[in-house]
């Protein structure tokens, strides 16, 4: 036997509704917010007073289709209007031409739904095919159970099947509820319990009215654990570029864009690298098919100057490659490979000094799809454009951009890369993974420089490519490539925000 009860107001009301409705009740047909409904019945659920009963039932939803048919009739009724309005019969020719179907899919599904439940015949008249009528009912039995369905009523099966089949409805499940009264909440609704009104908060009405001597307050379980709850965040990807963004302005570098769909002339030819060279070969690069030519073309004297680089050095003081250029296969498009073409296009068209540029962006190669690679990738490039730069400004750099992005320990050692030269790889120690590659980098050749018309060796361009996505692994903890780019709601969710 329940001695007093304390209740909110709206948990006494929703006890006296179910008990003035039997003491049972769908919680749809109770005269109150729904989600207010349930959410009371959870808490007096907690408390003995009710029970609730969860049951998932399937409903018929009407597809835009299937909307479209209950306006304006289904295909094959159409038909049987246009042919009872023809007396019975009309020319395939005049019923193709009618306007009534959308196209000649919708005929075609009209005829041939009609031809098979064997309301129509055809046959030829003249050397022209008629269609006629047979034995067709007044309402098509589907737009019957297609009412049914826009109306929440009652389909059987096999006519479900048919609508779902056309496209016409779809399945969903909806939760219903039914709240029920507990012996002990039937004695509280008829007052045979004494309550105690709770009150949720202490309100300045209920001070000022003095109301706040009739109220309880309500009492909380501060132990219980609170609701988890996921706060909108950028992906975790992205915060990791935007980091490394901040950090390269902070330096004070200007970040700059390019096309991703490039020409070669600015993905390889400025950069020095030879048109026959396997990174250009189809199993290193994407081109495109269409258009495969750029409509437009660079500088003139700039094109010049290039070509007579890469044949005989020009006046770089190297000796090229010793090939005849070919001007069509520089204007190849492509999706861009390197974002060195970023580099390329912003130092051939602003000549101030000092420059300081960097790139975060999407590059595309033909890689085979696994933990490690992808055929879409970010680069992050930065380039400094000065008189007098060494490599030792080089190394300081990359010291202070791995320092800012949390790595103590840098090393470097000599390398190898097409465009620059000394060249130099940059490593930074991993306090589990050890010692890892974070960035290619060097002093852009004189081949590349001179044609874009910088007074080399005077001046100098430091260059470094970092594949950024490879470094954003080690930091966030994932070990696989194709996760930076998860949308996977609840990985994206558990995923710690960084602040």
């Amino acid at each position: 036997m329940v001695s007093e009860v304390p209740l909110t107001e709206g948990e006494l009301r929703l006890l006296r509704l179910l008990a003035d409705l039997g003491s049972e009740s769908d919680v749809d047909r109770l005269p109150m917010d729904r989600s207010a409904a349930l959410a009371l019945a959870s808490l007096l659920s907690d408390k003995g007073l009710v029970r609730v009963e969860r049951r998932v039932k399937k409903v018929l939803r009407l597809t835009e289709r299937g909307r479209e048919a209950l306006d304006h009739g289904l295909p094959e009724e159409r038909l049987l209007s246009l042919l009872r309005s023809s007396g019975g019969s009309a020319p395939l020719r005049v019923v193709r031409e009618s306007g009534l179907f959308a196209d000649k899919a919708e005929l075609d599904a009209a005829l041939g739904e009609a031809r098979r439940a064997g309301w129509i015949s055809f046959q030829k008249v003249d050397g022209e095919t008629v269609v006629g009528l047979t034995k067709a009912p007044e309402e098509v039995p589907l737009t019957r159970a297609l009412r049914a369905a826009a109306a929440g009523e009652h389909v059987p099966e096999d006519a479900i099947k048919r609508l779902r089949s056309r496209g016409l409805v779809r399945e969903e499940e909806q939760a219903q509820f039914t709240i029920s009264l507990t012996e002990d909440g039937l004695r509280v609704a008829r007052g045979e319990v004494p309550v105690a009104i709770e009150a949720a908060k202490l309100t300045r009405e209920l001070i000022e009215t003095g109301a706040w001597r009739n109220v309880r307050l309500k009492s909380y379980d501060v132990t219980l654990p609170p609701p988890i709850v996921y706060p909108g965040k950028s992906h975790p990807y992205v915060q990791f570029l935007e980091e490394v963004r901040e950090i390269l302005i902070g330096m004070g570098f200007e970040e700059v864009k390019s096309p991703i769909v490039e020409m070669e002339f600015w993905n390889f030819d400025v950069l020095f690298q030879a048109q026959d060279h396997p990174a250009r070969e189809v199993h290193d690069s994407y081109a495109l098919a269409y258009p495969s030519r750029a409509p437009r073309t660079p500088d003139e004297s700039l094109v010049e100057r290039v070509r007579r680089t890469h044949e005989d050095g020009w006046r770089t003081g190297s000796t090229g490659w010793r090939y005849r250029w070919s001007f069509d296969t520089a204007m190849r498009l492509m999706l861009r490979s390197q974002t060195t073409s970023a580099s390329a296009r912003t130092l051939a068209s602003r000549k101030e000094l000092p420059l300081k540029i960097f790139v975060i962006d999407r590059v595309f190669r033909p890689e085979a799809l696994d933990r490690t690679h992808s055929m879409e990738f970010h680069q992050c490039e930065g380039v400094v454009l000065a008189e007098g730069l060494t490599v030792r400004h080089l190394l300081g750099y990359l010291r202070e951009f791995a320092n800012k992005l949390g790595f103590d320990e840098v090393a470097f050692k000599p390398a190898y890369f097409p465009f620059t030269e000394p060249s130099v790889e940059a490593y930074v120690k991993h306090p589990e993974l050890g010692w890892i590659e974070i960035a290619g980098s060097g002093l852009f050749r004189p081949e590349v420089l001179i044609p874009l018309g910088y007074e080399y060796p005077r001046v100098q361009a430091l260059a470094w490519g970092i594949g950024i996505g490879r470094l954003a692994m080690v930091r966030l903890g994932i070990e696989d490539i194709r996760d930076l780019h998860s949308q996977d709601l609840q990985f994206l969710r558990e995923f710690p925000a960084r602040w």
